[in-house]
């Protein structure tokens, strides 16, 4: 065969361009994805987003705080308060706990009044501000609730109900915990708080010696003592003192 015939063959093999028919599409819709219109073309819809939880307050302990706080509560058969003291970047965060001087018994706790405005005085000069000493309210029950007494409630509402917020708190022998966060702003209102100990907090030792004698200097148990809240309006007083510039306490 010549090569003349085989280009021959394969032109004539060849379908004619011109009559070879469009295939029609397939008539079935095409599922697309909605879109909507706007000034800028076209657009996915976007998604709802989801509003996010804003975390309620907690009052946290640091570890070597919150050891002292049990070592207190079981060092003796009564109630035993003090305050907590916290950094000025952290309010709710009780680095510290200190006690006062205080008749004590298995239903109440009465602080001297010269020792409170002793430790309020020793706090100023150290550089705090009230709301680092004069805020967070602790002490304990020598039962297994820590449901807030009415001498509690009474005490709370007259002492702090003037603070722009406060916190008391109560920790019980069994192991029970409550927190109440109360706060002036607004109409005012209280809300319970969790607890928590923040273990991310650097810690030092503990000192169980230096705990003991600070408990025996300052806690004196009495049976059959009275509830005294004396103290808790000189206290108030001692700090609408403090916020108006003055140094000086007539506690």
């Amino acid at each position: 065969m010549s090569v003349s015939q085989t280009k021959g063959s394969a032109a004539s093999a060849a379908p004619d361009r011109k009559t070879v028919k469009s295939v029609p599409m397939a008539t079935r819709p095409i599922d697309l994805p909605q879109r909507q219109l706007t000034h800028k073309g076209f657009h996915r819809p976007r998604r709802k987003r989801q509003p996010r939880r804003r975390r309620s307050p907690a009052l946290r302990f640091t570890p070597t705080a919150w050891a002292k706080l049990l070592f207190l509560r079981d060092f003796g058969p009564t109630e035993v308060g003090g305050f907590g003291i916290t950094p000025a970047d952290d309010l709710l965060l009780v680095e510290d706990v200190e006690l006062v001087r205080q008749s004590c018994s298995a239903v109440s706790v009465a602080f001297d009044d010269s020792a409170v405005a002793e430790l309020f005085d020793e706090q100023v000069d150290d550089g705090r501000r009230p709301e680092q000493f004069a805020r967070i309210w602790l002490h304990t029950h020598p039962a297994d609730s820590a449901r807030p007494s009415p001498v509690d409630e009474r005490t709370f509402r007259r002492v702090f109900g003037r603070c722009d917020w406060s916190v008391m708190f109560i920790l019980a022998v069994g192991g029970e915990r409550y927190a109440r966060l109360q706060f002036a702003a607004g109409p005012g209102g209280s809300i319970r708080v969790p607890v928590r100990i923040d273990w991310s907090e650097q810690f030092p030792a503990t000192d169980p010696d230096q705990w003991a004698a600070e408990y025996e200097d300052c806690v004196r148990h009495d049976t059959f003592s009275s509830v005294d809240l004396s103290v808790w309006d000189d206290m108030a007083e001692w700090e609408v003192a403090q916020s108006n510039g003055s140094t000086e306490s007539d506690i």
